[in-house]
Formats: C-alpha cells, structure tokens, sequence
C-alpha cells in the first residue's frame, strides 16, 4: 500500500471514529436533558451543564452544544424548559472561561454548525451618538450601587438606565422595579449591549415574555442572544421579526423557525 493509500484510509479511519463520537454525544444528551430538568435553580443549572461541558474535549462539548441548539429549534418541549440561558456565551464564559468556550466556538464554526452565530464575536455598536446616550451620573460608582438596592421608586427610576452594568445588574433584583421599567430598559436604544446582556443573563427577568421580545427587537442586543431568544418566541412575533428586523441574521433565523413549526 502506497503513502497515498494509506492517507486516505487514515481519513475515513479519522471519520469514522468523528462519526462515532458524534453520535455518542447526541445519545448523551438525552440523559443530560433529563437531568438538567431535574433541577430548579436555574444558576444550579448553569453550573452543572458547565460540569458536563468542562468534562469532555472542545469537540463533544460543542456537539453537545449543536445537539441542544437543534432540539430547541425543533421545540421540542424539554429542550426549551432546561436551555433558555444556558446557552449563552456570556454565562458559559462566566462558569467556564474564556478560552474553554472561544475553543468550542471554533469547533461549531469548523464544523459549520448553525449554533455557532450563538457563540460569535459581538461586533461594536457604531450607531449611537454622544448626545443618544444616558448622561453620565456624577456620584461614584459605589455609591450608586448602594442605592439601586433601596426600595424607593424614584431611585430606581433613576438608576435603571444607569451607564455601569454593574449597577444595572444590581437594580434588576431591587423589588420595586416592575416589568414594566425592565421592557423599558430592554427595549431602550440607548442602552449598551452590556446593560442588555445583563438583563438577559438576569433568569428573574428574562423568563418574562415581553422582555424577552423587547430583546428579540433591540438592534442594540447583542446577536447571539437575540438568536438563542428567537425559539421562544411566538408564531407571530417571529413572522414579524423574519419581515421587519433590521438585521438580516434575524430575519433568516425567525423565517426558518417559521418554516419548521406546524401551522404557521
């Protein structure tokens, strides 16, 4: 057997085992969905799919990964209980590190995965003016967080639309702010793709439905997120994000989940 040969044996050898593995993973998560549905706390949660991930090499994490993405595509109904926020990259950073999910990004996009849009880097927002966004609080940083804590409404009217995430992310469990003042922060074109990634990544708040559209709408969201929201959506809330969003990721995702779902 010439050198020839024996390259392309090794490929379809190499396949073969891919092949293998692959599908051993997809059988996983059979069992990883269940177990992931058996636990409430949805930080809980979080952490144990990051245990899961964080025992396997880049590449049977990032299948697992497609797997998921492609069952709550199909909506299937377990898939959508147990995966709305786990996969988002800002959370699976937070638990796993950086390079652990850049290395499982480069997998999905290698593999041309569609779940790795989920995982892509965001790209700077250029269209806000210096005169579009929330004018800048003259007390420290500091401070301000300590009053986003207190229960006093005109404080955290004040504060939602704060510019450091840090006291955003402290006013989303104040107990005086509504749904209503988060759609109006979700929906704001002001706020930083930070700020709405915090509320995103907020498991209080983003279980509510029109927050989760005030998202889904929001060019300033951040794309991924935006996507990973789009199989939670309703049938007419995606027939009107594939006709009218701004971007044209959005409209090809929301007209293909469309296209899947009976009846619509």
């Amino acid at each position: 057997m010439d050198g020839a040969a024996r390259l392309r044996h090794l490929r379809v050898l190499q396949a073969f085992l891919k092949a293998v593995r692959r599908r051993r993973t997809w059988q996983d998560t059979d069992r990883l969905l269940t177990l992931l549905g058996s636990i409430v706390d949805p930080e809980l949660r979080l952490h144990r799919f990051a245990e899961h991930l964080r025992a396997r090499p880049p590449a049977e994490a990032a299948w697992t990964i497609a797997c998921l993405w492609s069952r709550l595509k199909m909506g299937e109904g377990l898939a959508q209980r147990v995966c709305l926020g786990l996969l988002d990259s800002g959370r699976l950073i937070r638990v796993l590190g950086a390079d652990a999910v850049k290395g499982i990004y480069a997998v999905l996009k290698e593999d041309d995965e569609p779940s790795a849009v989920l995982f892509a880097p965001a790209k700077a927002r250029r269209d806000l003016q210096d005169d579009d966004t929330a004018p800048r609080p003259t007390e420290p940083v500091g401070m301000r967080i300590s009053l986003a804590r207190r229960p006093i409404p005109r404080v955290v009217e004040r504060l939602l639309f704060d510019p450091d995430v840090r006291v955003v992310r402290t006013i989303l469990g104040n107990a005086r702010l509504t749904e209503t003042d988060v759609v109006k922060l979700a929906s704001s074109r002001r706020a930083s793709p930070e700020i709405l990634g915090a509320v995103a990544e907020d498991d209080r708040w983003i279980a509510r439905y029109p927050v989760k559209i005030a998202l889904a709408n929001n060019p300033a969201t951040p794309l991924g997120m935006v996507l990973g929201l789009l199989p939670y959506l309703l049938n007419r809330d995606l027939r009107e994000l594939a006709n009218a969003s701004s971007r044209a990721e959005v409209r090809e995702q929301a007209a293909t989940l469309l296209s899947s779902r009976p009846g619509a």
